[in-house]
């Protein structure tokens, strides 16, 4: 790169800077004069010597440097990581917008905080704003518009943000800039949303299965909403799972005829239109006042496989009578293994077809939200005259005291989230896999089951099948995860959220939706049948970084 003179500087330095071997002559300039010496007291001292001006500084992205320019006068600060275009990855540098709070806290008001740095849209001026930027700065876009239609195109840049910023303020119920403010920790989370959807109404019917869960928590009891969402301890595998997803990447085939697709296969035997089961989670009741007959029922409407949970609200018997779906049973082993023998028994006796072994909870994990709501979990009727579920506990929820007095801690447990333990269940003769880290509720900061699959799959080298547990919300997500080995995936929360907000109908098009948006992927990346979809259609980082090497 070679810039041209800077007139600013003509009669004072040269900006014609020889040429470099090792970098633009930009470059070499900036070597030769930038002065990399400086420190606080210097610069700021300095230049208020020479000028009465007030001073800005830019470039601060933390909560210390913000303090420290805050005592050595500034009369403002610019959040800002210089465009991207200084010391590179997120580990190191983070986005301005992610530290934009941390610095203003550390401000507390002292001088305006300006924000620098990814604005492309109006919204994203809002949400600058309602972290209590005062105004932000736009650089590139200015470039693009000049470059694009001289001084016009600066000014319809600036007016594009203007319009876009006035329109969201009007969704968002926000007359004047002094109305965007700071939204509380739960509602940070939703910035930039129109009000309506954040603490009333959604604006119309859900159109993907995240926006069951806000009708969800619309109307649910806190409690009730927590305990479904909530995971164990600081929720990292809870948020992993979810997030591990949008690391890998498809790799679309084109030219291939999609003109039918064909989502359904057979799972030990049973044939189900899509490879996406219903996950076994408990106490639906909590949800809907039907709880699991309307999940089942859904799960019928829907030709796939319904697995009920060991602490479900409705019995055994009245699942199995309220429909045709096919069912597994999901079981739990009890310190009194009468219990346990009993369930199976009943189970086989009403069609269940398969029992699924829960194998990490040997004990409960610690979920402080229903620590801190001290949860009150419903009498469970499946256990009607074998064991109280009544169990209260001054130290958490009568669910964690319940699950302590009631699970067998010391059985040889087989986690399956390890290839060691991936073969090991094919050694005792399992006749299936489930990989799950039970929704993030058990031990946190075990990995995302999507980060693991591939490794369980490898190791079952085929002997039986491996369904995936864990952070499914989008159709993409299912394609990723049957790309990966697996030969189903199980739903859980997204059951719980479609329940929720609508009883079996919820449920219904809640699974249609992941169907639909299955089927699509699968036509967009030239697959006709599941069958089709193979390991060369996704694109992992551990391939990414292969790739490097």
């Amino acid at each position: 790169m070679i810039s041209p003179k800077l007139r600013n500087f003509e009669g004072l330095i040269s900006t014609e800077l020889l040429d470099s071997d090792e970098g633009s002559n930009l470059e070499a300039f900036a070597r030769a004069s930038h002065d990399d010496s400086l420190c606080w007291e210097d610069v700021v001292g300095w230049l208020k010597s020479i000028t009465n001006l007030p001073i800005l500084m830019k470039g601060i992205l933390t909560h210390e440097d913000a303090r420290k320019a805050v005592e050595v006068g500034v009369a403002g600060i610019v959040v800002s990581n210089h465009g991207a275009r200084q010391l590179d990855y997120s580990h190191y540098t983070p986005a301005s917008i992610s530290v934009l709070e941390e610095v203003v806290q550390a401000v507390g008001g002292k001088v305006p905080v300006l924000f620098y740095g990814g604005i492309r849209r109006g919204t994203d001026v809002f949400k600058a704003l309602a972290l209590a930027a005062q105004a932000v700065l736009v650089g590139r876009p200015v470039i693009f518009g000049l470059a694009a239609d001289g001084e016009d195109g600066v000014r319809k840049v600036m007016k594009m943000l203007k319009d876009e910023l006035e329109l969201t303020m009007a969704l968002s119920g926000c007359p004047s800039v002094q109305d965007i403010t700071g939204a509380t920790s739960e509602e940070q989370n939703n910035i930039g949303f129109p009000k309506s959807l954040v603490k009333g109404q959604m604006a119309s019917e859900p159109v993907n299965v995240n926006e069951f869960q806000e009708l969800a928590r619309q109307v649910l009891p806190k409690m009730y909403y927590a305990f479904y969402t909530g995971g164990a301890e600081d929720q990292f595998t809870l948020k992993e799972n979810v997030e591990a997803f949008r690391k890998i990447t498809l790799r679309p085939r084109v030219l291939v005829d999609v003109s039918r697709i064909d989502m359904s296969t057979t799972i030990l035997g049973y044939r189900i239109a899509a490879p996406i089961m219903i996950a076994p989670s408990a106490m639906h009741q909590l949800a809907h006042p039907e709880g699991e007959v309307a999940t089942a029922r859904a799960a019928a409407a829907s030709n796939t496989i319904l697995i009920l949970s060991y602490n479900s609200t409705c019995t055994v018997e009245e699942v199995a009578s309220s429909c045709s779906a096919v069912r597994f049973f999901q079981l739990y082993i009890f310190r009194r293994r009468d219990i346990s023998a009993q369930m199976v028994q009943r189970a086989e006796k009403n069609g269940y077809k398969a029992i699924v072994l829960t194998v990490d909870v040997p004990r409960l994990g610690r979920r402080e939200a229903d620590i801190k709501n001290k949860m009150v979990a419903p009498q469970l009727k499946n256990f009607e005259g074998l064991i109280s579920t009544a169990l209260e506990s001054d130290e958490g929820s009568n669910l964690e005291a319940f699950a302590r007095a009631a699970y067998d801690d010391s059985l040889c447990w087989e986690g399956i989230l390890t290839q060691e333990d991936a073969r090991k269940a094919v050694e005792v003769g399992v006749a299936g896999i489930v990989v799950s880290n039970h929704g993030a509720r058990q031990l946190d900061f075990t990995p995302a089951t999507i980060s693991v699959l591939e490794e369980v799959v490898q190791a079952v080298g085929g002997k039986v099948p491996v369904l995936f547990d864990g952070g499914i919300r989008r159709g993409t997500d299912v394609f990723k995860a049957l790309a990966l080995g697996a030969q189903a995936v199980l739903v859980g929360r997204p059951v719980l959220y479609g329940l929720a907000a609508d009883g079996e109908d919820g449920v219904r098009k809640m699974m249609k939706m992941l169907k639909d948006e299955l089927e699509l992927t699968m036509a967009l990346s030239g697959c006709p049948s599941v069958h089709d979809i193979t390991r060369s259609h996704v694109r992992t980082e551990c391939d990414r970084i292969s790739s490097m090497l």
